[in-house]
């Protein structure tokens, strides 16, 4: 199969099943919070994301989802993490319908907020923290 319609399938599972995020994390002897980018894609038939997985070509883990009684089958998320995220959302952005806008927010962050980068002994300065924070709310805003 041609590479950009494989590209252009595997961005219709992200349209519908999965999520472009910014979860928030703190580390022990910081006051700031951290965001950290995120590409994560549920379904319940795993070799649909083993394919997905092959295709975007980027580092990546499947994990198990966890389940309840009200779920009939065993669900899974596959997941990137930080520039690997950044990297399958560039790829898929050319593809994507639903979360074409969630995308360009994600890597307007990356860059301004200077994701990826180190900070440095002294850590960022607080408006680098506030240019995270706004873009993640607004990513919020998107769902």
């Amino acid at each position: 199969m041609n590479q950009m319609l494989e590209l252009a399938w595997a961005a219709g599972f992200v349209d519908g099943d999965g999520c472009i995020g910014t979860p928030r994390q703190t580390y022990k002897g910081r006051d700031n919070i951290c965001h950290r980018l995120t590409l994560r894609i549920s379904q319940n038939n795993r070799e649909v994301l083993e394919e997905t997985k092959r295709i975007i070509g980027e580092s990546c883990f499947i994990a198990k989802e966890k389940r309840d009684s009200k779920t009939n089958r065993q669900a899974y998320a596959l997941v990137y993490d930080s520039a690997h995220a950044l990297r399958a959302i560039k790829k898929l952005k050319p593809f994507l319908r639903r979360k074409q806008f969630e995308a360009e927010v994600a890597e307007k962050m990356w860059v301004e907020g200077k994701m990826g980068q180190r900070p440095g002994s002294k850590g960022w300065p607080p408006e680098i923290y506030e240019i995270r924070e706004k873009w993640a709310q607004k990513l919020s805003r998107l769902k």
